[in-house]
């Protein structure tokens, strides 16, 4: 039996990478490996997705948990005021450096076939170890990694991702992003799409035992909503909120609008709705574990972000055949819908767009058949090892 050394970020709710993690090893299980799981960070009771892991899966947590939050606090600070990226980066380096330099000794008695660093910022020292296949998977618009900071770190990104057999980018646009500015990775880089287990979805969206009764009240509701991390820097919800605030300036829109997430950035948009006025019509629901049952009755599904990776959020959309809105952001959405009748792309940003197009699924109240895409997103990384 083949052995696969799977390394993440955390264990929390989180979202997209934190769901396809466990999609990834279950259907690594399934194929006949044996999968171990490094975690980076320990949260401590935020760890709530350790539950979801499957038994047969050895869990190891590499920071402890006081560093680990401390790590947080600093990335969190630093979103409001950057000198808190200072002691972030040096925290993070030093105590990488420290885990690693005793850890690496237990990789290589474990003799694994493969290993899989499954987040681009998490360090390569797993590449030390000879004998696996070393795979990195990036998620987001290659472009973007490089804002800020990050710009003078280009180089020496290039260089620890050189370090890696394969490159793993999770759609095509990202990888044609990333030979573009990197040419020489052309016999490393492969696309492989995130797994989605449409049956999962299916099931999951008919199944209300965990709804409070608040919940079913507002599932009665009609309503279109928004999936995602609460990050301005990303997923850009105030324009989807200003478009919502000019439909209903002009009366055109009688839905609700249901924001299902959490993320730094909450009160911020909780503000932002206060200020329009908007309390009554648009619903933060925060986390929620089942988020498809949600999607499943909305009457129109909206993404709205500055970029992506592969947003899984639109395939579960499709798989419910609902219509949808989404920025033609990096990367992702332009090659999902491609320029097939299953939603409109929007211009990054732009508020009239947005307005325009979301009414526009309104008025004609549109379904969607999703079979002529099932078989495009199942690839497996199984014939790489």
């Amino acid at each position: 039996m083949k052995k696969i050394l799977f390394y993440t970020t955390f264990l929390t709710q989180g979202g997209g990478i934190e769901v396809v993690t466990e999609r990834y090893m279950e259907k690594l299980l399934a194929d006949g490996f044996k999968v171990d799981l490094y975690i980076d960070y320990n949260m401590g009771e935020q760890n709530v997705r350790e539950k979801n892991i499957n038994k047969k899966i050895k869990i190891k947590y590499l920071k402890p948990e006081k560093i680990s939050k401390l790590i947080y606090y600093f990335r969190t600070q630093g979103k409001k005021n950057k000198i808190f990226n200072i002691p972030l980066y040096i925290l993070i380096l030093v105590s990488d450096y420290i885990i690693w330099k005793k850890e690496i000794d237990n990789v290589k008695k474990e003799k694994y076939d493969a290993t899989i660093t499954f987040f681009q910022f998490l360090p390569s020292y797993l590449t030390k170890v000879n004998g696996p296949k070393h795979f990195i998977f990036l998620h987001g618009s290659i472009n973007k990694f490089f804002l800020g900071i990050r710009k003078f770190f280009k180089r020496n990104y290039f260089k620890k991702l050189n370090k890696f057999d394969y490159i793993c980018t999770v759609s095509e646009e990202m990888g044609k992003e990333l030979l573009e500015l990197e040419p020489s990775f052309k016999d490393k880089q492969i696309t492989l799409y995130n797994p989605i287990d449409f049956d999962e979805v299916k099931i999951k969206a008919n199944d209300d035992t965990n709804l409070s009764e608040e919940d079913k009240k507002l599932l009665k509701d009609k309503y279109i909503c928004s999936v995602g991390r609460l990050d301005e820097s990303q997923k850009d919800f105030t324009t989807l909120i200003k478009a919502y605030y000019e439909l209903k300036k002009d009366n055109l829109i009688e839905e609700k609008l249901y924001l299902i997430g959490d993320g730094p950035d909450k009160d911020k948009l909780q503000y932002l709705v206060v200020r329009l006025n908007l309390e009554e019509s648009i619903i933060f629901l925060g986390r929620k574990d089942n988020p498809y049952i949600w999607m499943k009755n909305s009457k129109l599904f909206i993404l709205s972000s500055k970029y992506e990776g592969f947003p899984t959020v639109l395939i579960e959309a499709l798989i419910l055949d609902i219509p949808i809105v989404t920025s033609n952001c990096p990367t992702g959405p332009k090659e999902i819908l491609e320029n097939n009748p299953l939603g409109t792309l929007v211009e990054v940003g732009n508020i009239k767009e947005f307005k325009m197009s979301i009414y526009k699924y309104l008025q004609e109240n549109r379904k969607f058949s999703t079979r002529i895409l099932l078989s495009r997103f199942n690839n497996k990384i199984t014939k790489f090892i």
